[in-house]
């Protein structure tokens, strides 16, 4: 009887491990320089149905104020979000420039604007063609903290990259 349970035992442990290792549609493996991704389980490039795995793994790229030059912060995150993108080369990449809510709403819709350019430029020198990539500002608009403190505003100062079809 003791064996018999052992034995049914196992098997539901098997059984979890494997199931608990089936749920997940990227693995994260560390690649040259200690990041990167593996788009499938088998370790090839994004399918057509991962745009949703693309997208969930994509950073914010984060501006100073009053700023769209590219700290070595934010080129980093442009560069993660480079290697996550040149293994899904069916997609388009929308850029959208975000801001705090300083300043008026056509300041803050041109800076944006100046944000997802600076971003999309310096990934086109990286290797990303421009036709690839397009632009959109929203100024300050969508807020993702709707805070009106510095800690709020930081996370609003953003360029948030789309992928889409």
């Amino acid at each position: 009887m003791s064996s018999r349970c052992l034995t049914l035992g196992t098997i539901v442990v098997v059984a979890l491990l494997v199931m608990s290792g089936c749920s997940r549609p990227i693995v994260k493996q560390p690649g040259p320089g200690g990041q990167g991704f593996v788009g499938t389980q088998t370790g090839g490039p994004f399918g057509e149905g991962d745009l949703q795995v693309v997208q969930a793994n994509l950073k914010p790229i984060y501006f100073e104020y009053d700023s769209f030059t590219l700290n070595p912060e934010a080129q980093a995150a442009a560069q993660y979000n480079l290697e996550i993108i040149r293994r899904a080369p069916q997609f388009n990449i929308v850029a959208e420039g975000h801001c705090d809510e300083r300043g008026t709403s056509e300041y803050n819709l041109a800076l944006g604007d100046r944000r997802a350019r600076a971003v999309v430029e310096y990934m086109s020198t990286l290797g990303i063609p421009p036709s690839k990539c397009s632009t959109v500002s929203y100024g300050s608009e969508l807020p993702v903290d709707p805070g009106h403190n510095e800690d709020a505003w930081a996370k609003n100062r953003r360029v948030y990259l789309r992928v889409s079809r």
